[in-house]
């Protein structure tokens, strides 16, 4: 359709709204017979037509005569009758009601074309009971129309109000029954109005015209002779004041050295300049750099300069991506000889390895039970015997010394030749093979007794002393007897300190040639002068860490290998033995490299790059680095760049005498632009000049 173009004004309802305002509020007083006011109420008024009004005391008979507050009479209400075009008001069609109101936008001016004239019919129904209440409100209604009204209204937004004449036209006057004569009576009077309207159209925008450019040729051919021409176009200053000449606007260039501005020189200094120039020197056309690299063998062999960038005013810090090699823990394998590590060797070197730890497992345990360390001397059968010492010199009973072990015995297997734990040439310590009481002889004297036995299945800790001729045997923490034995000497060069069985003539007392059947730890020969005094059954205490004898000790603790590891450029090359422990038999033990403990950024490359005039030229590689799976990211950092600034100096005929280095910048690869603001700089542009502004008319008169 030609005319679709939706908008929706609200006409209709306003001009509804309009007129039913006028007769609200309306108000009727009653009086008693000396005239004093006994009721005052406001007549209620409504948009409808009267016989709904009409159709409601129908439907209530006690509407009239009721006294309740319901829906009572004087009321009125109001309705719309007729819309019809008025030809004897129209105007222009073409004319155009500005928009003043409204923020412009895009240079254009809203506006919407004249209104259509409309005269809308109104009536208004005022229903009482009584016809002298009728009488109040109408006189408080005709009065004010002479038979018009003007009310002033404001239609459109941003529109002047327009006038809008309301003409009382007629008034009628109907007395309503409803049954017999005189049961019910209302009085009916009904006004009708005219109210002249218009109707308005859409909203629509309008383009200003600010700027003219006129040429006249004498001709109308494309190549006629010039003749005249006249440009106009708005012109205030930012103080409102008019502009009427344009002036000339300067121009100047700019010159570098080492990335920064060190001069401006004028091209044209221009007309009608004052204080208010402002010089701007456009902003740092940095770069920045671009390179790549190449890798061999996982390290960084070559770098590739694909944009140098700059300006760089110092030197720029360059940066190499972390080596992305999966983080590898090297492996190692042993190998045996004679029970003993004889080598250690590398199956994977690993990475990212600066101080690598390592640890070889340790051989497999003799005793299935030890007390302290790691081990402990195990026999399992009687034939067993382990050397434990060998004497270097005399050692006699009167200096005073103590033998203590811990032992765990596994068997009391009965009999009558007893169970042997410690020997010498000289001494002996064994127990009992059936109740495990501990004994000790020394040469030819009598076996000296315990007054306390092992216990089977557990460690039973033991001390044999022995000064001059007196000799005590104290187990599991109580004092034995003191007795009183031989004294001299106890052992002579060359004498060997054995455990288990006793063979021949290696013992004063070859009864006892069993060895024990269990575990022996911890076994020591101390000098200790005289013997403490104590009774029997006296405690003593039992101590809870090895002891360490100044004649001897003996732990049986495993004996470790003892290796070096070392990492060259990330990664394990080797692991030394230089003691190979013992123990093993024929089975390797498993070597464990513990994870790497350094990190990629240890074995990054590093660069250092080399400027000429501002530009990275090349690259030296100081470090190529390692590990790197894929070609590293290298990141430059950006060069530093501030903005130039500058200040025009203008001399008193308006031209621009010279232009002064405020800040020169830094970052500059090529001379910056200098632009100078034009001569009306702060004026208001003229195309934000509206109709209500001074335009200050700029004038230019162009002749041949």
């Amino acid at each position: 359709m030609a005319i679709a173009n939706y908008f929706y004004n609200s006409t209709t309802r306003k001009y509804v709204a309009l007129f039913g305002t006028l007769f609200n509020q309306l108000k009727i007083q009653r009086h008693d017979n000396a005239g004093v006011l006994k009721k005052e109420m406001i007549v209620p008024l409504a948009y409808a037509p009267y016989q709904k009004i009409l159709a409601r005391v129908a439907g209530d008979p006690d509407l009239i005569n009721s006294r309740r507050p319901a829906m009572t009479l004087p009321r009125m209400s109001f309705e719309i009758q007729n819309i019809m075009y008025d030809p004897q008001r129209k105007l222009a069609t073409t004319g155009k009601m500005i928009k003043r109101g409204k923020a412009e936008t895009d240079d254009a001016r809203p506006y919407v074309y004249n209104p259509v004239p409309y005269n809308l019919d109104f009536s208004l129904y005022i229903m009482t009971k009584y016809s002298e209440d009728a009488t109040k409100i109408l006189e408080q209604i005709i009065p004010f129309f002479t038979p018009d009204w003007t009310v002033g209204a404001k239609m459109i937004p941003d529109l002047d109000p327009i006038d809008i004449p309301v003409i009382l036209n007629s008034v009628t006057i109907e007395d309503l029954y409803e049954g017999a004569f005189d049961e019910r009576q209302m009085v009916l009077h009904t006004l009708t109005f005219t109210l002249k309207g218009y109707y308005f159209g859409p909203e629509k925008k309008k383009q200003v015209i600010k700027f003219i450019d006129i040429d006249m040729f004498n001709g109308t051919d494309t190549d006629s002779p010039f003749l005249s021409g006249i440009d106009i176009q708005p012109g205030l200053s930012s103080a409102n004041t008019p502009i009427t000449d344009v002036g000339e606007t300067a121009t100047a260039v700019s010159a570098l050295t080492t990335g920064s501005v060190s001069s401006i020189t004028l091209t044209n200094d221009g007309e009608n300049y004052n204080a208010n120039t402002i010089v701007t020197i456009s902003a740092p056309d940095v770069a920045n750099a671009d390179i790549t690299s190449t890798i061999t063998n996982s390290a960084v062999s070559d770098v590739t300069i694909n944009n140098g960038g700059g300006y760089f005013s110092s030197l720029p810090t360059v940066s190499v991506g972390l080596p992305d090699s999966p983080i590898t823990t090297a492996t190692a394998i042993a190998t045996v000889s004679g029970g003993s590590v004889a080598n250690v060797s590398i199956s994977n070197p690993g990475n990212f390895y600066t101080n690598p730890t390592f640890s070889i497992a340790p051989p497999p345990n003799v005793a299935a039970e030890f007390k302290f360390g790691d081990d402990a001397l195990a026999h399992s059968n009687e034939n067993d015997v382990t050397t434990l010492h060998s004497f270097s010199a005399y050692f006699n009973s009167n200096t005073g010394y103590k033998v203590s072990f811990w032992i765990y015995p596994t068997s009391f297997p009965g009999g009558n030749n007893p169970m042997s734990v410690l020997f010498a040439p000289f001494t002996k310590i064994f127990f009992t093979a059936d109740t495990g009481n501990v004994r000790f002889q020394y040469g030819g004297s009598p076996v000296v007794t315990s007054d306390t036995d092992l216990v089977l299945n557990q460690w039973n800790h033991v001390e044999v002393e022995h000064y001059t001729n007196l000799i005590r045997i104290n187990v599991n923490g109580l004092y034995g007897t003191q007795e009183t034995r031989g004294a001299g000497n106890v052992a002579f060069p060359g004498h060997t300190y054995r455990a288990g069985d006793a063979q021949g003539n290696e013992s004063v007392f070859d009864g006892a040639n069993r060895s024990f059947l269990g575990y022996l730890d911890n076994v020591t020969w101390e000098t200790t002068g005289d013997m403490p005094t104590a009774s029997s059954g006296d405690p003593y205490t039992i101590p809870t860490t090895a002891r360490t004898g100044d004649l001897f000790t003996k732990n049986f603790d495993k004996d470790l290998p003892v290796a070096t590891i070392t990492a060259t450029d990330g990664e394990v090359i080797s692991i030394d033995v230089t003691a190979g422990g013992s123990g093993y038999g024929n089975t390797a033990p498993i070597v464990t490299i513990d994870a790497p403990d350094d990190t990629p950024s240890s074995f990054a490359a590093s660069l250092t790059p080399t400027l000429v005039n501002g530009v990275i030229d090349s690259i030296t590689i100081n470090s190529s680095g390692k590990f790197y799976a894929n070609a590293p990211a290298i990141n430059v950092s950006a060069p530093t760049s501030t903005q130039a600034t500058a200040i025009a100096n203008v001399g008193n005929n308006g031209d621009i005498q010279s232009i002064t280095i405020t800040d020169a910048g830094l970052g500059y690869r090529n001379p910056p632009a200098v632009t100078i603001s034009s001569p009306d700089f702060g004026s208001i542009p003229y195309q934000d000049i509206e109709f209500g502004d001074n335009w200050g008319i700029i004038k230019t008169i162009v002749s041949e």
